[in-house]
């Protein structure tokens, strides 16, 4: 097409009414089926749409409120990240309103429906993985910044880390002790994409020639399978490697990992080195500290929801680069 797209475009390569897409981009789905959704977002998203600025103000933008989706609220992870945007947001005067997607996809898009109702004015979503096209069709009409979690093949703005470095330097560091053998432990990586990171950047740093000498494992687990990492450390304590190691994928394998030492009578380093993903409030005061790559979580937040304004405010000028990507630290304390 010569001329720029507009809403009749869509309408007619979707074969539904200009009022039915109208209706998607506004958000409003009540009388609408989960397959004309679906479709709506493929069209939107492969011929490049977007909404034109005037249809944009049509929209009240001035409610002063954002919704925050988090996929479990209750992952330290999260509640660390929230401190940092609702500071944000209370400096500039927003209220939030804190929402739980219990890791659930139909949950989170249920949440999002019920906010656009609310008349918020932007969505900070640390995304289930599952909703990819429904949240892309969501930003073509309301400020969108995704946190911790990014969409592929989106121009969506996103604050996350650098999970590659964060592998890097714990394996670095294991190394560093003289370890052959260190395992991976992270829940399957789905559509998570620092999972996805961390866990090629693992296997990638296995193949390198340097590190063929090393015992290098990725393991899936599930966090709430306590007898599988105690499976799992048991036959790692029963390896003949003179020095082995643990990295764990997240704060809450490594409290299973620390139940297991504790279940095994084992202890830690004595019978392996344990290098954490995330710089939990425990860590520090187990009796012998957590050696963590740790994650700048506040910042995380509080820069999520700066750019989030700016989009509101319309005063970045397009001078923000939509991927922050924040670096991370090794903190090394006694178990490895």
């Amino acid at each position: 097409m010569k001329h720029k797209l507009s809403i009749k475009d869509i309408a007619d390569i979707a074969g539904v009414s200009t009022a039915t897409v109208s209706r998607y981009l506004n958000g409003k789905y009540q009388s609408m089926s989960a397959d004309t959704r679906k479709k709506l977002a493929d069209i939107i998203e492969r011929m490049g749409y977007q909404p034109s600025n005037i249809a944009r103000s049509l929209r009240s933008t001035h409610s002063k409120t954002i919704a925050v989706i988090m996929a479990d609220i209750f992952n330290p992870y999260s509640m660390d990240v929230l401190r940092g945007i609702e500071e944000c947001c209370s400096e500039k005067g927003y209220t939030i309103f804190i929402c739980d997607a219990k890791d659930s996809e139909e949950k989170e898009r249920n949440i999002i429906e019920e906010m656009t109702a609310k008349g918020v004015d932007g969505f900070i979503i640390n995304t289930t993985g599952g909703n990819d096209n429904y949240i892309k069709g969501i930003a073509l009409e309301y400020p969108v910044v995704l946190v911790g979690r990014k969409i592929t093949n989106s121009k969506i703005d996103t604050v996350s880390v650098d999970n590659a470095q964060g592998i890097r330097l714990a394996v670095e560091h294991l190394r560093a002790l003289e370890c052959g053998q260190i395992l991976f432990l992270s829940s399957a990586p789905g559509n998570i994409s620092p999972r996805k990171e961390r866990i090629n950047e693992f296997n990638n740093i296995a193949r390198q020639e340097d590190f063929t000498p090393l015992k290098m494992q990725y393991l899936p687990v599930s966090v709430s399978d306590r007898q599988q990492i105690n499976n799992i450390i048991m036959e790692l304590t029963r390896s003949d490697v003179e020095k082995k190691a643990v990295i764990t994928g997240n704060g809450q394998i490594s409290l299973s990992v620390m139940h297991a030492v504790k279940k095994l009578q084992l202890s830690v380093p004595e019978d392996f080195f344990m290098v954490g993903f995330d710089d939990t409030d425990w860590a520090e005061i187990l009796r012998k500290p957590l050696t963590v790559v740790a994650q700048p979580t506040y910042d995380v937040g509080y820069c999520a929801a700066r750019k989030l304004i700016s989009q509101l405010n319309k005063d970045n000028n397009g001078q923000e680069n939509n991927q922050t990507i924040l670096p991370l630290e090794l903190i090394r304390r006694e178990t490895a």
